[in-house]
């Protein structure tokens, strides 16, 4: 699979010139461009799963959404721009309180560097890694602004996404 490219020093202005002149979705992340590759079926499932357990079990002040959609993050007054696999809005609130990405050999790196630190930075409450293939969740809830690691659940487990008051089978995520 293809190392994403990434540029650097980039403005939002300078994301939204690229963003409408290629097809190929992109990421602004602290002034770098990150070019994004396409998904497998896999992690297809996972998301949809994801996307689709949520949605059913949300109440009406909580709003899932699912990639392609842009969640623009005003970091260290600099506009980032990410799309996240899914992400789940709390009470009309602009930061998600609870972002879920769904690893694949070609985001693994970032969704676990930058991206956590983004995240973290803009205050998003709860945030979870999602290893498809090893059927595996890592959680980290944001405690005095910083990620700790809450716990790491596999197949026969159930996550808490606090947010919401709700707690996931991850067979029901697995299940593809």
């Amino acid at each position: 699979m293809e190392e994403a490219k990434v540029l650097d020093n980039y403005s939002y202005e300078d994301y939204l010139d690229i963003a409408s002149s290629t097809e190929q979705r992109v990421e602004l992340i602290f002034g770098k461009i990150y070019m994004m590759a396409g998904a497998s079926a896999l992690h297809q499932d996972v998301v949809g799963n994801i996307f689709f357990k949520l949605k059913s079990d949300s109440k009406d002040a909580y709003n899932p959404r699912v990639a392609p959609f842009d969640l623009k993050l005003n970091v260290d007054n600099k506009i980032n721009v990410v799309q996240p696999d899914v992400m789940l809005f709390c009470n009309e609130e602009e930061t998600p309180c609870a972002i879920f990405e769904v690893l694949s050999p070609s985001t693994a790196l970032k969704d676990k560097t930058v991206k956590k630190t983004l995240y973290q930075k803009a205050g998003v409450k709860e945030y979870f890694l999602v290893n498809a293939e090893y059927k595996i969740v890592e959680k980290f809830e944001l405690v005095d602004e910083v990620y700790e690691l809450s716990g790491i659940y596999g197949m026969d487990d159930k996550i808490s996404v606090v947010c919401l008051g709700l707690e996931i089978e991850l067979k029901e995520i697995f299940e593809v």
